[in-house]
């Protein structure tokens, strides 16, 4: 698929957002404060992807949380994957697995 909208202004907020989390978080978790602290890039993000399907089905949020997600893996300075994947609410309260971080600290 090809990029539809320029994350590129949600990612510059990557380092602060990690800082503000807890030690161990997960990736709903990342998602849902940078959607509270830049709604305005988050909508654009959205918006651009409102079209876009995932069987037959809207998924804007599935493929913008996808991308999100996945750039935390760019943070390798910042954070480090733990192995396999947590059980976690997404944004719409519904229970999905979803990959835990560990900030770096030092």
């Amino acid at each position: 698929m090809s990029a539809k909208h320029d994350f590129a202004p949600l990612f510059a907020h990557y380092p602060s957002l990690i800082a503000d989390m807890p030690a161990v978080f997960t990736s709903h978790q990342f998602i849902l404060h940078l959607a509270q602290r830049h709604q305005p890039e988050y909508i654009e993000a959205l918006h651009a992807y409102r079209n876009t399907l995932r069987d037959g089905r809207p998924a804007p949020f599935l493929i913008v949380h996808g991308i999100l997600a996945q750039q935390l893996q760019a943070c390798r300075e910042m954070v480090t994957q733990l192995a396999g994947y947590v059980d976690s609410h997404d944004i719409f309260g519904d229970e999905a697995g979803c990959t835990q971080w560990q900030k770096r600290t030092g």
